[in-house]
């Protein structure tokens, strides 16, 4: 990077409802209606947009539970971003990290850039993951394709996770051995469904 060029020091705020916002409905609407929190951060370090979800995520990813500062993650992630169009003008790059919020969630981090070819300036758009609702949707969704038992269900959000035998058997108050069962019931009814569908 040059030593000419300074980058803005990110006092990130999340932006209120401001009279240039609310003329964007439909680009409100459509940002609301991601499952992933949506930030969009000008190059000068203040925040356009941001929907709900990423409102609620920042909170969580935020050391000090703060509701109207961006966390250092994501400030630090902007930067290197800002840094790498400097050395790498022409490659589009996307920065992807992954955190554990403070409620335990794990969270995929995506900054790239954003560019309107109306306006002049360029953005950089933040994208939040809660990884861990994901897999939960993902594995009761599966519940019912497998057709699962209750039981099966609860042990297969819990695989699905990425929780050891030994702590699902801890959460649901049964042995690892029956754990080892469920699973394995699981694994052959999956496999029924996916030959079902192959023939």
């Amino acid at each position: 990077m040059s030593s000419s060029t300074t980058l803005p020091d990110f006092d990130f705020v999340v932006p209120q409802i401001t009279q240039e916002t609310a003329n964007l409905p439909l680009l409100s609407a459509v940002l609301e209606g991601f499952v992933d929190g949506i930030l969009v951060l000008s190059e000068a370090g203040t925040c356009v947009h941001s929907n709900q979800k990423g409102r609620a995520l920042c909170r969580d990813l935020s050391n000090d539970g703060s509701s109207t500062s961006l966390p250092t993650c994501l400030q630090t992630m902007s930067k290197h971003l800002l840094e790498s169009r400097e050395l790498y003008p022409e490659i589009p790059l996307v920065l992807t990290q992954e955190l554990t919020s403070q409620s335990g969630y794990q969270i995929r981090i995506r900054v790239q850039w954003l560019d309107f070819p109306a306006t002049s300036g360029s953005y950089l758009l933040v994208s939040l993951e809660n990884k861990t609702r994901s897999a939960h949707s993902s594995a009761l969704l599966e519940a019912v394709q497998y057709n699962l038992t209750p039981r099966e269900r609860a042990v297969w959000v819990l695989r699905r996770a990425n929780r050891s035998y030994e702590d699902i058997a801890k959460e649901l108050y049964i042995t690892v051995n029956t754990v080892k069962r469920h699973l394995k019931s699981i694994y052959a009814k999956r496999r029924e469904v996916t030959e079902a569908v192959a023939n």
